[in-house]
């Protein structure tokens, strides 16, 4: 699969890489399995590097699913932040889509271009204002 990912129990974070060819079906796995795994909880933030896909097979389809997995997902866990870092336009364009197609069942979704910037908005929110 061409998706792994890793958990930083302490940071409460997850670390998710994508590379070589991405289809429909490897995206649903991964978020099965993180759905299914027990160190998941609702507050989880997620950090997924998708520069290292060198083809995307993702269809307007794919995300529509994913959107409804989300959802489904979301009545149980609450979502979840997550941070997707893509460098190339067309995978950066798709990330975007998902992130404003899905921005009512995740917590928080943003698309960065650079993943220090990505990690610092995950691990290092601004302070809110009293």
């Amino acid at each position: 699969m061409p998706i792994n990912y890793t958990i930083d129990e302490e940071r409460n974070l997850v670390l998710t890489v994508a590379s070589g060819t991405l289809y429909d079906a490897d995206v649903m796995q991964h978020k099965a399995a993180l759905r299914d795994d027990p160190r998941v909880t609702p507050d989880i933030k997620e950090l997924s590097d998708v520069r290292g896909i060198e083809q995307l097979d993702v269809t307007e389809t794919g995300i529509r699913q994913m959107i409804r997995f989300d959802r489904d997902a979301a009545a149980s866990t609450g979502g979840h932040t997550l941070a997707i870092v893509a460098t190339e336009d067309i995978i950066f364009g798709m990330a975007r889509m998902y992130e404003m197609l899905t921005e009512q069942n995740v917590r928080s979704v943003q698309v960065f271009r650079d993943i220090d910037e990505a990690t610092r908005w995950l691990l290092d929110p601004p302070e809110e204002e009293l």
